[in-house]
């Protein structure tokens, strides 16, 4: 006969945690955002209200959005070689779906560097990727409304399409 052992395990208490491990991250989604996951390397858009949600660590999301018009999007790009044809992609997605390019704001996060580096620290791949973000909204004259950048440690992003709120926990 074989026995569940489970029951006796302690259940999970998120009080007794020390303040360092807990989420710094305060519950920031709602009904009213629906929910996607933008994995490395891909692109999303919507004039619907969505809580997009994505991990970085070296790697950039430029959030782009239209307040006035509740268009937003993002994309997560992990080569700086790759950014151009990728925020290019998400600027287009947006202007079909009735974005202003006068009134779309930009937010970029991620970009962080290892904790044990060699060379020149202008080389690194998160600042490679930071500038390459930078130059596609400078090129294009975007504003840039906030910018979470570098660091040693990852980040998990939320952000939302329809008003361009963002929240950043560095993990």
């Amino acid at each position: 006969m074989l026995t569940d052992h489970r029951s006796k395990l302690p259940r999970f208490n998120p009080a007794v945690l020390p303040m360092e491990y807990m989420p710094r991250t305060p519950h920031v989604t709602d009904e009213q955002h629906a929910k996607h996951y933008l994995i490395p390397g891909k692109i999303f858009a919507s004039a619907e209200p969505v809580a997009i949600t994505t991990i970085l660590g070296s790697g950039v999301t430029l959030c782009l959005c239209d307040p006035q018009k509740g268009v937003g999007g993002a994309n997560h790009f992990t080569m700086p070689l790759a950014s151009d044809a990728s925020s290019e992609a998400l600027l287009q997605q947006l202007l079909a779906l009735g974005a202003s390019m006068h009134s779309l704001e930009a937010k970029i996060f991620g970009g962080s560097q290892p904790q044990i580096t060699f060379g020149n620290s202008s080389e690194w791949l998160g600042n490679r990727n930071v500038e390459a973000a930078l130059n596609f909204l400078g090129t294009r004259g975007i504003r840039l409304a906030e910018k979470e950048v570098g660091g040693t440690r990852g980040r998990k992003l939320i952000f939302q399409t329809d008003d361009g709120r963002a929240w950043a926990q560095q993990l």
